[in-house]
């Protein structure tokens, strides 16, 4: 066969071809291919293995093999995802962000917006992370959960129960889901569940989490404030505190944009009866004040300011 065409057809230069076939030691040429059978073999077995947990596999079954030998053997094949075709796994397709559908916007409804945002615990026995989800008006923690990674399920059952609370008020407007852009928040099984479930999802600018200004206030209040900072002793002390800091918070804390007034109280109080004017029952709470409403700028500029985004 003419040299040419052979080295145009397995993609090789000339001089490629010259060490790899015709000038080449065959027992190299041989070990290469038992080592590419036996990634093939590994692959077969488990689809999907990155380049680093082949080579420990091979490792561990005896056959050793340089790095860069590895990758060469596994890139002129395409066995792997390192490689240019991505053969061995279906490619998963990063779901985009959404606009921020708040920003500048005054809102006068419970359950018209809600914050969601992960922040981190300690403890002796590793880092904890807490989920939680508010809502814009009443300041109201609506859920939370405790996990130790932050991953996208959670924030799927948060939002499952804050529908559900919202749902037992009897209010069937639309809500805005406003997140950062973490991939916990950005991904597909999230936004297939706000769309079947009338939610609008709205996410921060590309590094701007400061446009998830109240979810920072809330976890430096509950940090700062009740008591979430310190480290704790176990995992399950943790869990306990947590649970407590939430129940005094929704149920006991006087916040200053709610005129003094605890978040169950404002969220209670409200009935939606005319839209746009939240008003209570006769000995309710009094709608919250214009404050608690807005998402402006202003608070944006603080959050950035004194550093809670940071």
């Amino acid at each position: 066969m003419n040299k040419t065409l052979f080295s145009e057809s397995n993609q090789l230069s000339r001089q490629n071809l010259y060490k790899t076939y015709i000038h080449c030691d065959e027992e190299k040429l041989h070990r290469k291919d038992r080592i590419r059978d036996e990634v093939i073999s590994i692959l077969e077995e488990r689809r999907g293995l990155s380049g680093t947990q082949i080579r420990k596999e091979l490792e561990a079954r005896g056959v050793h093999i340089g790095r860069d030998s590895f990758y060469q053997i596994v890139n002129r094949y395409k066995l792997t995802l390192n490689s240019r075709k991505k053969a061995w796994r279906k490619q998963h397709y990063k779901s985009k962000a959404a606009t921020n559908m708040i920003i500048n916007r005054t809102f006068h409804r419970v359950f018209e917006v809600l914050f969601s945002d992960y922040t981190e615990i300690e403890t002796n026995e590793g880092k904890l992370q807490l989920l939680l989800v508010e809502d814009l008006v009443s300041r109201y923690i609506t859920a939370y959960r405790i996990s130790n990674t932050c991953k996208s399920a959670p924030v799927v059952e948060a939002l499952y129960e804050s529908l559900a609370l919202k749902a037992s008020l009897r209010l069937k407007y639309q809500t805005i889901f406003h997140t950062d852009r973490g991939s916990e928040f950005v991904n597909h099984a999230l936004k297939n569940m706000a769309a079947a479930n009338n939610v609008q999802i709205s996410n921060t600018g590309k590094n701007h989490c400061y446009e998830n200004a109240f979810m920072e206030s809330l976890n430096k209040t509950l940090k700062h404030c009740l008591g979430l900072r310190e480290k704790f002793a176990t995992k399950e002390d943790a869990c306990s505190k947590i649970e407590a800091t939430i129940n005094r918070y929704n149920n006991e804390h006087q916040h200053s944009s709610l005129g003094k007034r605890v978040p169950y109280s404002v969220l209670m109080g409200y009935t939606g009866k005319k839209s746009g004017k939240p008003e209570g029952k006769i000995g309710s709470c009094p709608s919250p004040g214009r404050g608690a409403r807005t998402y402006s700028k202003s608070l944006v500029v603080k959050i950035k300011k004194i550093g809670l985004d940071k």
